[in-house]
């Protein structure tokens, strides 16, 4: 295939990939705007402060719901319409693209090359890695199906199996209790699973996390961004499984709230639902977001910035982390096509804002 040809064809891949990505959660924004009430009409401030805004960049303005959305007033955050704010169809389709080389997504994604990538993070304990059909040990070492199913059965306390390409939004994530496994049972794991998936014992997690909800392992999301040399957070937040859950997706009744600096919460985080948005002041058990501080956050901070200067072809990376209980930030997953915060922590790009929208889009002539 001549090279120009395979340069459509990859554009071609990545245009779909990023297109659908665009069109489900302009769907999905559409729908929480219209379940948010009150919702502020805005009219004067998309009128007068983000119609020009958008005027400077050749792009399209963007629709008003995007703004009338991000700016409720019900979070706690100014009413007014803030212009930098990102509409999502604009995030997939064209912002990520920018930034992110998508070809290398799904091979440097597998969670079972993370050992591979950041040799230096601490990732939870792995029982067996399959990746194309073919059983691993951790440090990829080659293992019969027989081994595979001995070393899982063999394992003490409770296991997670899930995908180890594609497992976003805890979508097919099972647990098991190890010590109760039997032969039957391994194989039909690995018959369920058939190829590309990772087991690992569930993790201990620090306590200051733990008594937010133990069923759960409540981790840490940062969204990175490489930018001229110099690596920015672009939000920071602190997702918590809803109680009876072991993941900890809001998609499945979990909570989020944002990370301020220092690692305190802000006064109001987020839930969904009835398929929208719930903005509240405390988690179920009672304890207050605005009296809850992520233990060792700038150790969690201080990592993803390190290993973000190692991944080129991705400059914009959302990072998972868990804090164990002596402190130690614990690699779950990265994804390379992130979802944005704006829910819960304002524009994306905040300061950078203006420089970013002129290097993607360019200046209107």
């Amino acid at each position: 295939m001549s090279s120009k040809l395979r340069e459509r064809y990859d554009s071609l891949y990545t245009k779909i990939e990023t297109r659908m990505l665009a069109w489900g959660a302009v769907r999905e924004n559409r729908g929480y705007a219209a379940g948010v009430t009150p919702l502020p009409t805005l009219d004067d401030d998309y009128r007068t402060a983000v119609r020009p805004y958008w005027r400077q960049f050749d792009v399209p303005t963007p629709k008003k719901y995007s703004f009338r959305l991000f700016s409720n007033a019900d979070k706690g955050l100014d009413e007014h319409a803030d212009p930098r704010y990102i509409p999502d169809d604009l995030w997939f389709d064209r912002i990520i693209p920018h930034y992110n080389d998508l070809i290398f997504a799904k091979a440097l994604q597998d969670k079972c090359l993370h050992n591979l990538l950041f040799p230096g993070l601490r990732r939870p304990e792995t029982v067996v890695k399959n990746v194309a059909g073919v059983f691993y040990d951790d440090g990829l070492s080659l293992l019969t199906r027989e081994e595979a199913a001995d070393r899982l059965l063999h394992t003490e306390g409770r296991v997670l199996v899930k995908p180890s390409v594609g497992s976003g939004q805890g979508h097919n994530i099972r647990f098991y209790d190890a010590d109760a496994l039997t032969e039957a049972d391994a194989e039909e794991i690995f018959r369920l699973y058939g190829k590309n998936f990772i087991i690992q014992k569930k993790l201990d997690q620090h306590e200051a996390l733990a008594r937010l909800n133990p069923d759960s392992l409540n981790t840490v999301r940062v969204i990175t961004f490489l930018h001229r040399d110099k690596v920015y957070t672009l939000s920071s937040i602190l997702r918590v499984g809803g109680f009876g859950s072991e993941v900890d997706n809001t998609s499945q009744g979990g909570f989020q709230g944002s990370i301020l600096p220092g690692g305190r919460l802000a006064p109001k985080g987020f839930t969904h639902r009835n398929d929208r948005w719930e903005y509240i002041d405390a988690y179920p058990n009672g304890i207050r977001f605005a009296d809850v501080t992520v233990p060792f956050y700038d150790r969690v901070e201080e990592a993803a910035h390190k290993n973000a200067l190692r991944m080129g072809h991705f400059r914009i990376l959302g990072w998972d982390f868990a804090v164990s209980p002596d402190g130690t930030p614990v690699l779950i997953e990265y994804n390379v096509i992130p979802g944005q915060n704006q829910e819960s922590d304002g524009p994306t790009f905040g300061e950078l804002t203006d420089e970013v929208l002129g290097e993607v889009f360019g200046k209107r002539s």
